[in-house]
């Protein structure tokens, strides 16, 4: 069965031309006019396609196309289309549009299906304006509360409630998607893998869980001529000492332990002073529940050592985590089959970034579905997969939707 490229490249081409940065990146962060332009033309192919739609209270836009079983659970497919500041072509969109576009070659080919179809595209996954990711799905699998994602702020204090309300996308709770007899997430992989082995295709079979961490380390401010270095409290020191120890650290625990300190900010941040306190930020990931358990003890001891060895004060918070999930092993044989029938090179892989689907699983089956990423990019302007990935992806995902259905 084969999809209408133009129609999916035309559509992906459109939203990949709304906030466009210098450098060729998108620039959609969740809720704002740019992601309210991408929103309105997807409504539109939504509806174009017959489809019904419905938004939910946290602003995730849903097409939903009714089967023939009125006893049937839907299946959900989707991912999102808000993006990273100045970030790729394919994260997330993907997802999206080639969900749309399966839905829509089913429909073209007279193929009914017993289960409703729900194509979806949760709000804010990226957590790049609203901190943190995932909060539209997070609510939905109950792991936030919704008035505390309504409350959060961006940078320059404006709450997600205010800005969902703005752009004309708030939803009803009752159209929260949260029974289905299965969820599917497209996605480009964002890592090196599947392209440096040549492979198709990468059947996710799980994710990596996260702990996020928020780090302060407080020194003594002074100045930078006249403070001998043996009487310096120089935070900044400080925390590029802990850093240097964690990254050790991650790397005795092995593949695929990762820890990566994103963010860093030094006051009182003049060039002819001693800084007095430093934030920074914290991001590390593991496969296995109890080794992240055991790598966050061991992070917040060599912080709290290095500061004591320094005579400095630390202060570690955590904002983030998200536990390590292994998808539904049904959903991740059915694509299996499918892509033996299709004769397609696919491989079984592990998601180092969280995603929707991370959250969703644990309140529907869910399974996630790979195509290659050209070096590994993502995330930046870089990012990039072949054409022909996007078509074998999106014609894989539509012989998936139907072998589910039965």
């Amino acid at each position: 069965m084969r999809i209408n490229e133009e129609r999916l490249r035309s559509r992906m081409d459109a939203i990949n031309r709304i906030a466009v940065t210098e450098e060729g990146g998108m620039m959609r962060l969740a809720l704002s006019d740019a992601d309210k332009t991408a929103r309105d033309l997807l409504k539109s192919w939504i509806k174009e396609a017959g489809m019904e739609v419905r938004i939910d209270d946290l602003g995730t836009i849903q097409g939903y196309l009714p089967g023939t079983d009125p006893n049937s659970l839907p299946i959900g497919v989707g991912s999102h289309m808000d993006t990273q500041p100045n970030g790729g072509r394919y994260d997330g969109l993907f997802g999206v549009m080639s969900g749309l576009e399966a839905v829509c070659t089913l429909i073209d080919n007279g193929i009914t299906m017993k289960s409703p179809l729900v194509v979806i595209d949760w709000t804010n996954e990226e957590g790049a304006r609203f901190v943190p990711p995932m909060l539209a799905s997070g609510v939905v699998a109950g792991n936030f509360d919704v008035n505390w994602v309504y409350a959060k702020e961006d940078k320059n204090g404006i709450k997600y409630v205010d800005e969902l309300t703005r752009i004309g996308y708030m939803g009803s709770k009752s159209n929260r998607f949260e029974k289905a007899k299965a969820y599917i997430e497209p996605h480009i992989e964002q890592g090196p893998i599947l392209d440096q082995e040549g492979y198709e295709f990468g059947i996710v079979t799980g994710a990596l869980g996260i702990t996020g961490l928020d780090v302060k380390i407080k020194g003594e401010t002074n100045h930078a001529g006249t403070t001998p270095m043996r009487n310096r409290k120089d935070a900044l020191m400080v925390a590029a000492e802990a850093m240097l120890e964690l990254r050790k650290k991650t790397i005795e625990y092995g593949d695929p332990a990762v820890i990566t300190m994103g963010i860093i900010s030094a006051s009182p941040a003049s060039k002819n002073i001693v800084p007095g306190e430093v934030y920074f930020s914290i991001d590390m990931r593991h496969d296995n529940d109890e080794a992240l358990t055991r790598l966050e003890q061991d992070v917040r001891e060599i912080i709290q050592k290095v500061c004591s060895d320094n005579c400095a004060e630390s202060h570690i918070e955590r904002y983030w985590r998200a536990d390590p999930v292994h998808f539904d092993e049904g959903i991740i044989n059915a694509s299996e089959k499918v892509a033996n029938k299709l004769k397609i090179r696919a491989k079984r892989i592990y998601s180092g970034a969280g995603h929707d689907a991370v959250f969703i699983n644990r309140i529907i089956p869910t399974g996630m579905l790979f195509v290659p990423s050209i070096k590994g990019m993502s995330h930046c302007p870089q990012e990039d997969t072949k054409w022909e990935d996007i078509v074998t992806g999106t014609e894989m995902l539509t012989e998936l939707l139907i072998k589910i259905d039965k």
